[in-house]
């Protein structure tokens, strides 16, 4: 019986110790789910890189799949070029706006760890502001041409800007208010960094956020977990091994030491990369325990969400004061949604007549 994460090892492979482990793992796959291997890389968001690393090159790929890999890689050439461009318009829209921002996530990491980062697709453009600053943010950004949209479930931490192309995902808070034990946002705007294309997390609270948002987010092992997001890991974790002590107080002060854990534990699982850090941020035995079987099972992606919510990202919370301030506050949004949004709106002068 195949392992279910076989692919998952397969696809990481290249990154880990040089793709040492590639062709042993490769002659493994047997040659008539190379196809569907090709698509799965492809929906990872690793297709450009598969298409121009060594130690992908290197494989008895059919021409098919080469071909495949390459249209990708333009494809997400093409999108960058735009994304790029669009960091000059958001730094200057907001800077003039005296509004300190930072860029997070893919826009950010690929520009940072990444020669070349045309080759690490990303969807939208994540933008990190103070909650102060998010009325203040969205009328800049609407002068300049974007239209706003937001929904209910998520306006408690942010809302969408979109014009042509160019989707902008604004954030106040780096996970539904009440995550964290006290709120983060300030903290690591304080670390912000010109790294010249943008404003962006210094590498302890980029460690930092990459620890935490899979798992509350995306469930860390669940299909929209892109494995991108550890290709990002590992790049940050190889360039700025020393991020990792900068990163452990802002988890521990947060409460989140134990999602830290569940990320790299994944990591571990699916590449036998071991963190040093992971000693400092373990949970308890019985927890460690249990959280090992929601990775090894698969158990996001074959539970309902509403017990992964229960079971798993409870769990990720250091404390069991912790956890409940989250499940109580995430209940407070979730019946407040929509009167904040249409206040939201109504600020911006953006809410429909009553009867339309």
């Amino acid at each position: 019986m195949q392992d279910k994460h076989t692919f998952h090892r397969l696809a990481l492979a290249p990154f880990v110790n040089n793709g040492t482990k590639l062709p042993a793992l490769w002659s493994n796959l047997p040659p008539e789910q190379e196809a569907s291997f090709i698509t799965f890389v492809q929906n990872q968001g690793m297709a450009p890189l598969w298409d121009v690393t060594p130690a992908c090159t290197g494989l008895p790929l059919s021409e098919n799949s080469r071909e495949q890999l390459h249209h990708f890689r333009l494809a997400t050439a093409a999108a960058y070029l735009l994304q790029r461009h669009s960091l000059q318009t958001i730094r200057h829209t907001l800077d003039e706006a005296d509004i300190a921002h930072v860029i997070t996530k893919g826009c950010h990491t690929r520009e940072v760890y990444y020669t070349e980062p045309n080759l690490r697709p990303a969807v939208d453009i994540d933008i990190l502001i103070a909650p102060e600053h998010k009325l203040a943010a969205i009328r800049a950004f609407q002068q300049a041409g974007f239209e706003f949209h937001a929904v209910a479930d998520n306006v408690a931490q942010d809302c969408s800007l979109i014009k042509g192309d160019t989707a902008i995902d604004l954030h106040w808070d780096i996970l539904r208010p009440g995550r964290t034990r006290q709120p983060m946002t300030q903290t690591l705007l304080a670390t912000r960094t010109d790294f010249g294309t943008h404003w962006g997390l210094n590498h302890a609270a980029t460690l930092y956020l990459m620890l935490v948002h899979p798992v509350f987010r995306k469930y860390t092992t669940a299909p929209q977990a892109s494995l991108m997001r550890l290709v990002d890991l590992l790049k940050l974790l190889n360039q700025q091994p020393q991020s990792q002590q900068g990163a452990i107080p802002l988890l521990l002060q947060s409460g989140l030491a134990t999602a830290g854990w569940i990320t790299l534990a994944w990591l571990q699982q699916l590449t036998g990369y071991r963190v040093e850090m992971m000693d400092e941020i373990a949970p308890g035995n019985i927890r460690r325990r249990y959280l090992k079987q929601w990775l090894k099972g698969d158990l996001a992606n074959r539970l309902p969400a509403a017990i992964t919510q229960l079971g798993f990202t409870l769990a990720a919370h250091d404390t069991v004061k912790d956890a409940l301030q989250a499940a109580r506050l995430a209940r407070h949004h979730r019946t407040q949604g929509e009167r904040h949004l249409k206040l939201l709106q109504q600020e911006l002068g953006t809410a429909k007549p009553e009867g339309r």
